[in-house]
């Protein structure tokens, strides 16, 4: 991959690891002085298993795998099957990791994949996120399925005749 990534299997022992993630992405819950520590302890908890049942209920064939730096981990990523194709379920870094291009890189080695096995690639979309959305547009994505005032929508990129020859 790109950018010295490299992507593997998860293994139970990347538990804590995923963990770290979940506190990074709510570190503003972490903040809030009106929770108490066993508070918050217990509510990433409870994401952590959410994530988990849900993304196992509904993608049952989902493949789980860790991103990495120089060894190092630094991401996750969770692709499941969309009819013929694939879909991006998750893709998270953690903070130290972010706004360096990654989840960039990851998405566009995907793509290739994608157009070498000549199937569709989907995404829930964060519409808030214009980098994103921005993104995700130049790269042959478009809105399929977008209900009025949601901030998030289904994109799909579908390979062209050049994507499956590369």
């Amino acid at each position: 991959m790109p950018l010295g990534l490299s992507v593997r299997p998860a293994r139970a022992s990347d538990k804590p690891f995923l963990r770290k993630l979940v506190d990074d992405k709510y570190s503003d819950l972490k903040a809030n002085a009106t929770l108490s520590r066993d508070q918050i302890e217990h509510l990433m908890e409870m994401q952590v298993d959410a994530q988990n049942k849900g993304y196992g209920a509904m993608h049952p064939d989902a493949l789980y795998f860790i991103i990495e730096k120089a060894g190092q981990r630094i991401g996750k990523l969770t692709l499941g099957r969309d009819g013929e194709g694939a879909r991006i379920v998750d893709l998270g870094f953690v903070a130290k990791a972010q706004g360096k291009g990654y989840g960039q890189a990851v998405v566009l080695s995907i793509l290739n994949a994608c157009g070498q096995s000549k199937c569709p690639l989907t995404v829930t979309a964060n519409l808030t996120n214009i980098a994103l959305t921005a993104f995700l547009t130049q790269h042959g994505f478009e809105i399929v399925d977008h209900q009025p005032g949601a901030a998030f929508a289904l994109m799909c990129w579908t390979p062209t005749k050049e994507a499956m020859q590369s």
